[in-house]
């Protein structure tokens, strides 16, 4: 007998019930999609489809249907009401909100790759930044230096717990000699990096416009081209960007040789609607 889905180990809705789905019929060749929304009580097995298929959203009363239908106990239908919610949210803070909501579930095993500290990292500028102050040659392993060297500065507190929290997430660790970045990724799955990616770009690009005032014109280059493109030339031009940007990574220097963190962004985006749209 396969075992049965459980709804903490997801972090996508729809492969939860798909897999529901596949499990009973496993058992029962029988059930089909047509049988799994009558019991959830929906007036059409179409909608159970197009759901399936990501073309429809469950409403809260659906989804209540579907926790009934599918015996959760009462924290799992606490899981699965914030997932679905997380998963259908249009705007980044109702995202975030939901996703701090799933990781104070029990045991969110769906997201133990997705420690609360990561996302943490990515909603806060600076912890990027003191991770790369790491490699400067004049680095010195104090919080009190790296909130004065910061621009803007941090209070010493903050940069105390922004290593503290580095350390936790497995981004630095400890020396000898103070400390050293470590070249691993933060694992994600499809479902929450676009949160966190989306949380960091939205601070780097308020960053950006900051420093339009604060940081004088020859210690910065802001710049933009506006152009027609062939819409067939898109991915072409998101190919060269991307390029561009591992070009750019040649000109980072080995840890202890570095004399000064720098933030490079790329924006490319339509300005008007496009051709079929």
């Amino acid at each position: 007998m396969p075992e049965k889905p459980d709804i903490i180990n997801y972090t996508n809705y729809r492969l939860y019930l798909a897999d529901v789905h596949a499990a009973r019929k496993q058992t029962d060749s029988r059930f089909s999609v047509r049988a799994f929304a009558k019991e959830a009580g929906f007036s059409s097995h179409t909608l159970m489809r197009y759901v399936l298929d990501g073309k429809r959203n469950l409403s809260k009363k659906t989804l209540l249907k579907l926790s009934m239908a599918l015996k959760l106990t009462r924290d799992r239908a606490e899981y699965f009401e914030n997932l679905v919610f997380f998963n259908q949210s249009k705007t980044l803070d109702e995202k975030n909100t939901y996703y701090q909501r799933l990781l104070k579930s029990e045991k969110p095993n769906g997201l133990k790759k997705l420690e609360e500290n990561q996302f943490r990292i990515f909603s806060t500028w600076y912890h990027s930044a003191i991770r790369e102050m790491l490699s400067l040659s004049t680095f010195r392993n104090s919080p009190e230096w790296i909130a004065g060297q910061l621009q803007p500065k941090i209070e010493p507190k903050e940069a105390q717990g922004s290593l503290k929290l580095l350390l936790e997430a497995g981004l630095i660790k400890k020396t000898a000699n103070g400390y050293l970045a470590v070249d691993d990724a933060i694992t994600t799955d499809d479902e929450v990096l676009p949160l966190f990616v989306r949380n960091y770009h939205l601070q780097m690009i308020e960053m950006a416009k900051k420093s339009i005032d604060s940081v004088e014109p020859e210690r910065r280059d802001i710049s933009a081209v506006s152009f027609a493109i062939r819409e067939e030339d898109f991915p072409k031009l998101k190919k060269q960007i991307q390029l561009m940007r591992k070009e750019l990574r040649h000109f980072a220097v080995e840890d202890g040789h570095g004399e000064r963190v720098v933030q490079v962004n790329i924006q490319l985006f339509p300005l008007n609607k496009g051709k079929g749209v």
